[in-house]
Protein backbone atom coordinates (compact mmCIF):
# COMPACT_ATOMS: atom_id res chain seq x y z
CA UNK A 1 0.00 0.00 0.00
CA UNK A 2 3.06 2.23 0.54
CA UNK A 3 4.04 2.00 -2.68
CA UNK A 4 0.63 2.97 -4.33
CA UNK A 5 0.13 6.14 -2.12
CA UNK A 6 3.80 6.77 -3.00
CA UNK A 7 2.92 7.06 -6.68
CA UNK A 8 0.24 9.53 -5.85
CA UNK A 9 1.22 11.41 -2.67
CA UNK A 10 -1.15 14.21 -2.03
CA UNK A 11 0.65 17.62 -2.16
CA UNK A 12 0.01 21.05 -3.10
CA UNK A 13 -2.69 23.45 -1.23
CA UNK A 14 -5.29 21.49 0.29
CA UNK A 15 -8.42 23.98 1.74
CA UNK A 16 -9.82 22.44 4.91
CA UNK A 17 -13.00 24.23 3.93
CA UNK A 18 -15.72 25.49 6.47
CA UNK A 19 -18.65 23.42 6.38
CA UNK A 20 -21.98 26.03 5.03
CA UNK A 21 -24.65 25.87 7.84
CA UNK A 22 -28.53 27.62 7.33
CA UNK A 23 -29.47 29.21 10.63
CA UNK A 24 -30.67 26.13 12.58
CA UNK A 25 -27.56 24.43 11.72
CA UNK A 26 -28.57 21.94 9.03
CA UNK A 27 -26.36 21.40 5.93
CA UNK A 28 -26.51 24.33 3.24
CA UNK A 29 -26.36 22.25 0.72
CA UNK A 30 -26.23 24.31 -2.20
CA UNK A 31 -23.82 26.39 -0.44
CA UNK A 32 -21.52 23.50 0.04
CA UNK A 33 -21.31 22.74 -3.60
CA UNK A 34 -20.80 26.34 -4.42
CA UNK A 35 -17.79 26.45 -1.53
CA UNK A 36 -16.45 23.11 -3.38
CA UNK A 37 -16.38 24.61 -7.16
CA UNK A 38 -14.81 27.70 -5.45
CA UNK A 39 -12.16 25.66 -4.68
CA UNK A 40 -11.60 23.70 -7.51
CA UNK A 41 -11.76 26.72 -9.86
CA UNK A 42 -9.15 28.92 -7.36
CA UNK A 43 -6.49 26.21 -7.99
CA UNK A 44 -7.24 24.14 -4.83
CA UNK A 45 -4.82 20.80 -4.71
CA UNK A 46 -7.66 18.88 -2.21
CA UNK A 47 -10.12 19.87 -0.50
CA UNK A 48 -10.65 18.55 3.33
CA UNK A 49 -14.14 18.57 5.03
CA UNK A 50 -15.15 18.13 8.73
CA UNK A 51 -11.83 19.10 10.19
CA UNK A 52 -11.99 22.08 12.86
CA UNK A 53 -12.28 24.71 10.18
CA UNK A 54 -15.62 22.34 9.00
CA UNK A 55 -16.91 21.80 12.75
CA UNK A 56 -16.35 18.25 12.22
CA UNK A 57 -16.48 17.45 16.33
CA UNK A 58 -19.79 19.99 16.47
CA UNK A 59 -22.04 18.94 14.16
CA UNK A 60 -24.76 16.47 14.70
CA UNK A 61 -24.14 12.86 13.04
CA UNK A 62 -26.96 13.30 10.39
CA UNK A 63 -25.33 16.67 9.43
CA UNK A 64 -21.97 15.19 9.35
CA UNK A 65 -23.47 12.10 6.70
CA UNK A 66 -24.98 14.76 4.77
CA UNK A 67 -21.99 16.59 4.36
CA UNK A 68 -19.62 13.77 3.45
CA UNK A 69 -22.53 12.25 0.81
CA UNK A 70 -22.96 16.52 -0.70
CA UNK A 71 -19.17 16.16 -0.91
CA UNK A 72 -18.03 12.80 -2.44
CA UNK A 73 -20.91 13.24 -4.92
CA UNK A 74 -20.10 16.73 -5.86
CA UNK A 75 -16.40 16.81 -6.02
CA UNK A 76 -16.42 13.61 -8.67
CA UNK A 77 -12.81 13.12 -8.71
CA UNK A 78 -11.63 17.00 -9.92
CA UNK A 79 -9.65 17.12 -6.85
CA UNK A 80 -8.74 15.04 -4.07
CA UNK A 81 -11.46 15.23 -1.16
CA UNK A 82 -9.91 14.48 2.46
CA UNK A 83 -13.24 13.06 5.01
CA UNK A 84 -11.94 13.80 8.91
CA UNK A 85 -13.29 11.00 10.51
CA UNK A 86 -11.93 11.84 14.50
CA UNK A 87 -13.93 10.95 17.46
CA UNK A 88 -13.54 10.71 21.58
CA UNK A 89 -12.63 7.06 21.03
CA UNK A 90 -11.15 4.68 18.98
CA UNK A 91 -14.70 2.89 18.65
CA UNK A 92 -16.21 5.97 17.28
CA UNK A 93 -13.75 7.03 14.94
CA UNK A 94 -13.61 3.68 13.23
CA UNK A 95 -17.39 3.83 13.17
CA UNK A 96 -16.81 6.96 11.52
CA UNK A 97 -13.82 5.97 9.37
CA UNK A 98 -16.06 3.03 7.72
CA UNK A 99 -19.11 5.14 7.59
CA UNK A 100 -17.34 7.47 5.28
CA UNK A 101 -15.33 4.84 3.13
CA UNK A 102 -18.77 3.22 2.21
CA UNK A 103 -18.39 6.69 -0.29
CA UNK A 104 -14.95 6.30 -1.08
CA UNK A 105 -13.17 9.43 -0.61
CA UNK A 106 -9.43 9.46 -1.70
CA UNK A 107 -8.35 10.04 2.40
CA UNK A 108 -9.69 9.30 5.32
CA UNK A 109 -8.14 11.79 8.43
CA UNK A 110 -7.86 11.17 11.66
CA UNK A 111 -6.49 13.13 14.98
CA UNK A 112 -6.04 11.86 18.31
CA UNK A 113 -8.85 10.95 20.17
CA UNK A 114 -10.10 13.72 22.47
CA UNK A 115 -11.50 14.92 26.21
CA UNK A 116 -9.55 11.97 27.40
CA UNK A 117 -5.77 11.93 28.10
CA UNK A 118 -3.90 10.13 26.26
CA UNK A 119 -0.41 10.63 27.21
CA UNK A 120 1.49 7.60 26.40
CA UNK A 121 2.50 7.54 22.53
CA UNK A 122 1.29 3.82 22.72
CA UNK A 123 -1.69 4.91 22.97
CA UNK A 124 -1.84 7.10 19.71
CA UNK A 125 0.06 5.01 18.05
CA UNK A 126 -2.41 1.93 18.32
CA UNK A 127 -5.56 3.69 17.58
CA UNK A 128 -4.13 5.40 14.56
CA UNK A 129 -3.39 2.05 13.28
CA UNK A 130 -6.63 0.07 14.53
CA UNK A 131 -8.58 3.15 12.30
CA UNK A 132 -6.41 2.49 9.16
CA UNK A 133 -6.65 -0.79 9.31
CA UNK A 134 -10.41 -0.28 9.59
CA UNK A 135 -10.99 0.38 5.83
CA UNK A 136 -8.93 0.17 2.65
CA UNK A 137 -8.98 4.20 2.24
CA UNK A 138 -5.22 6.06 2.48
CA UNK A 139 -5.13 7.56 6.09
CA UNK A 140 -3.88 11.05 7.24
CA UNK A 141 -3.08 12.05 11.03
CA UNK A 142 -3.97 14.92 11.91
CA UNK A 143 -1.95 16.65 14.94
CA UNK A 144 -3.64 18.87 16.71
CA UNK A 145 -2.99 18.95 20.30
CA UNK A 146 -4.60 22.18 20.22
CA UNK A 147 -8.25 20.74 19.52
CA UNK A 148 -7.31 17.65 21.08
CA UNK A 149 -5.44 17.79 24.10
CA UNK A 150 -3.15 15.36 23.17
CA UNK A 151 0.01 16.08 21.72
CA UNK A 152 2.63 13.74 19.92
CA UNK A 153 5.97 14.09 19.31
CA UNK A 154 8.01 13.91 16.38
CA UNK A 155 9.49 9.99 17.53
CA UNK A 156 5.72 9.49 17.90
CA UNK A 157 4.35 11.05 14.26
CA UNK A 158 7.70 9.29 12.95
CA UNK A 159 6.24 5.67 14.39
CA UNK A 160 2.69 6.70 12.71
CA UNK A 161 4.00 7.31 9.42
CA UNK A 162 5.57 4.02 8.82
CA UNK A 163 2.20 2.33 9.54
CA UNK A 164 0.77 0.32 6.05
CA UNK A 165 -2.24 2.15 5.87
CA UNK A 166 -1.09 5.70 6.88
CA UNK A 167 -0.03 8.19 3.79
CA UNK A 168 0.79 11.15 5.65
CA UNK A 169 0.57 13.57 8.26
CA UNK A 170 -1.09 17.34 8.74
CA UNK A 171 0.90 19.04 11.27
CA UNK A 172 -1.01 21.80 13.07
CA UNK A 173 0.73 21.56 16.31
CA UNK A 174 2.21 25.11 15.92
CA UNK A 175 5.75 23.70 16.87
CA UNK A 176 7.94 23.96 13.93
CA UNK A 177 10.28 21.66 15.65
CA UNK A 178 8.46 18.85 14.51
CA UNK A 179 7.98 19.17 10.79
CA UNK A 180 11.80 20.29 10.71
CA UNK A 181 12.67 17.29 12.27
CA UNK A 182 10.68 15.23 10.15
CA UNK A 183 12.28 16.52 6.99
CA UNK A 184 15.64 16.12 8.04
CA UNK A 185 14.86 12.61 8.68
CA UNK A 186 13.31 11.67 5.24
CA UNK A 187 14.78 15.02 2.72
CA UNK A 188 13.79 12.86 -0.64
CA UNK A 189 10.22 13.61 -0.89
CA UNK A 190 10.00 10.82 -3.34
CA UNK A 191 11.29 8.19 -0.48
CA UNK A 192 9.06 9.37 2.44
CA UNK A 193 7.30 6.65 4.43
CA UNK A 194 4.59 9.03 3.70
CA UNK A 195 3.36 13.27 2.89
CA UNK A 196 4.52 15.56 5.14
CA UNK A 197 1.91 18.44 5.50
CA UNK A 198 2.22 21.68 7.41
CA UNK A 199 -1.00 23.01 9.35
CA UNK A 200 0.23 26.04 10.73
CA UNK A 201 -0.26 28.79 8.96
CA UNK A 202 2.29 31.65 10.03
CA UNK A 203 5.15 29.04 9.17
CA UNK A 204 4.34 27.83 5.48
CA UNK A 205 6.88 29.00 3.71
CA UNK A 206 9.59 27.86 6.13
CA UNK A 207 8.03 24.20 5.59
CA UNK A 208 8.13 24.34 1.50
CA UNK A 209 11.65 25.26 1.68
CA UNK A 210 12.53 22.46 3.51
CA UNK A 211 10.88 20.11 1.16
CA UNK A 212 7.52 19.41 3.13
CA UNK A 213 4.80 18.27 0.23
CA UNK A 214 2.50 20.72 0.49
CA UNK A 215 0.30 22.87 3.17
CA UNK A 216 -3.11 22.47 4.50
CA UNK A 217 -5.27 25.87 5.41
CA UNK A 218 -8.27 26.57 7.07
CA UNK A 219 -7.89 30.45 6.49
CA UNK A 220 -6.66 30.25 3.74
CA UNK A 221 -10.02 29.18 1.28
CA UNK A 222 -9.84 33.23 1.40
CA UNK A 223 -6.48 33.13 -0.21
CA UNK A 224 -6.02 30.38 -2.49
CA UNK A 225 -4.07 31.62 -5.55
CA UNK A 226 -2.01 33.20 -3.00
CA UNK A 227 -1.23 30.38 -1.57
CA UNK A 228 -0.51 28.41 -4.64
CA UNK A 229 2.29 31.35 -5.71
CA UNK A 230 3.81 30.51 -2.16
CA UNK A 231 3.74 26.34 -2.97
CA UNK A 232 5.52 27.36 -6.07
CA UNK A 233 8.08 29.88 -4.28
CA UNK A 234 8.14 27.05 -1.95
CA UNK A 235 9.30 24.31 -4.06
CA UNK A 236 11.56 26.46 -6.43
CA UNK A 237 13.67 27.09 -3.26
CA UNK A 238 13.20 30.95 -4.21
CA UNK A 239 13.48 32.47 -1.02
CA UNK A 240 13.07 35.76 -0.94
CA UNK A 241 9.62 35.42 -3.02
CA UNK A 242 8.84 32.60 -0.64
CA UNK A 243 9.19 35.15 2.83
CA UNK A 244 7.42 37.37 0.52
CA UNK A 245 4.45 35.99 -0.22
CA UNK A 246 4.02 34.60 3.44
CA UNK A 247 4.58 37.86 4.62
CA UNK A 248 1.60 39.12 2.41
CA UNK A 249 -0.61 36.14 2.87
CA UNK A 250 -0.12 36.82 6.98
CA UNK A 251 -1.12 40.31 6.80
CA UNK A 252 -4.32 39.40 4.60
CA UNK A 253 -5.42 36.59 7.24
CA UNK A 254 -4.67 38.78 10.23
CA UNK A 255 -6.84 41.57 8.82
CA UNK A 256 -9.49 39.01 9.05
CA UNK A 257 -9.05 37.56 12.19
CA UNK A 258 -7.93 40.18 14.22
CA UNK A 259 -8.85 42.17 16.57
CA UNK A 260 -9.69 39.11 18.71
CA UNK A 261 -8.47 35.99 16.86
CA UNK A 262 -10.11 33.95 19.17
CA UNK A 263 -13.37 35.17 19.90
CA UNK A 264 -15.31 34.59 16.53
CA UNK A 265 -13.11 33.12 13.75
CA UNK A 266 -15.37 30.61 12.41
CA UNK A 267 -18.10 33.40 11.83
CA UNK A 268 -15.52 35.52 10.58
CA UNK A 269 -14.21 33.35 7.67
CA UNK A 270 -17.93 32.54 6.70
CA UNK A 271 -18.94 36.28 6.63
CA UNK A 272 -15.93 36.69 4.25
CA UNK A 273 -17.22 33.88 2.08
CA UNK A 274 -20.92 35.52 2.34
CA UNK A 275 -19.28 38.75 1.06
CA UNK A 276 -17.90 37.25 -1.83
CA UNK A 277 -20.96 35.09 -2.59
CA UNK A 278 -19.51 31.54 -2.60
CA UNK A 279 -21.82 30.65 0.48
CA UNK A 280 -24.96 32.04 1.52
CA UNK A 281 -25.24 32.27 5.18
CA UNK A 282 -22.44 33.00 7.95
CA UNK A 283 -24.07 30.65 10.33
CA UNK A 284 -21.63 28.61 12.64
CA UNK A 285 -22.23 26.19 15.22
CA UNK A 286 -23.30 27.36 18.89
CA UNK A 287 -21.71 29.07 20.99
CA UNK A 288 -19.54 30.01 18.14
CA UNK A 289 -19.68 34.09 18.30
CA UNK A 290 -21.26 35.60 15.20
CA UNK A 291 -20.97 39.17 15.36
Amino acid sequence: MKEMIASSRLHGVVVAVPTPLMEDETLDTDSFKSLIDYCVDQGADGVMILGAMGEGAALTDDVRSEAMDVATGHIRGRIPLLVTVSGASTKRTIAYAQEAAGLRPDYLVCTSPFYYKFPDPDSLVGHVQRVSESTDIPLVYYNAPGSTGNPADANTIDRILQLPGVSGIKDSSCQFGIVSELLRRYPDPATRPGTIMQGDESVYDASLLMGADGVVTGGGVLFIPRLKSLYEAGKAKDIARAMEIQTAFTGELMEVLLPDLARNWMYRIKQRLVDRGVIAHATATAPFLTS
